[in-house]
């Protein structure tokens, strides 16, 4: 098996070209893109706690490095997983069919 080297990937922080538009009112793609991008954030924000409360379940107290090099488990992952597609279901209002 070849070895392989972790590198850091880095992004532009700001898109260039124009702004994709999905519907014929600029105002919901808007509406659209603020939803997402807030769904985001509540997403990371969900898998930091997440971070904090093992941690403190496992050790009773917690400092910003140990959050920071926390790696979860494949069980943690796919329990976070698991979360995160039934929230966007929620949110979505996406719903099995019956």
């Amino acid at each position: 098996m070849a070895e392989t080297t972790k590198t850091d990937v880095k992004l532009p922080r700001i898109s260039k070209g124009k702004r994709s538009r999905f519907f014929d009112d600029p105002a919901i793609d808007q509406v659209m893109t603020f939803l997402l991008e807030l769904m985001a954030e509540v997403s990371a924000m969900h898998e930091r706690q997440d971070t904090v409360e093992r941690l403190l379940a496992e050790k009773g107290t917690v400092t910003r490095e140990e959050i920071e090099a926390y790696r979860p488990s494949a069980q943690v992952e796919a329990a976070r997983a698991d979360w995160n597609n039934a929230f966007i279901r929620r949110v979505m209002r996406l719903h099995d069919p019956d």
